[in-house]
């Protein structure tokens, strides 16, 4: 299971999170979507943008999403 590590929000209101499962590293993003089924018609689901990184990959593409 993955554990988020830090989050952060970009200019345009995007989420990102830097995730780790005690080996490797991963980023992932906070994307919405309708559902008629939730209150407000959105549900927020964590979706990985890229999994299986070293510290440094996955910190670099972080910082790069994220500003």
């Amino acid at each position: 299971m993955t554990k988020l590590i830090h989050t952060t929000t970009n200019k345009r209101g995007i989420k990102y999170a830097l995730g780790t499962d005690g080996n490797t590293f991963s980023v992932w993003k906070l994307c919405e979507n309708y559902a008629s089924h939730c209150k407000g018609g959105m549900s927020y689901t964590w979706r990985y943008i890229q999994k299986d990184m070293t510290q440094d990959a996955a910190q670099a593409l972080f910082s790069r999403r994220g500003a």
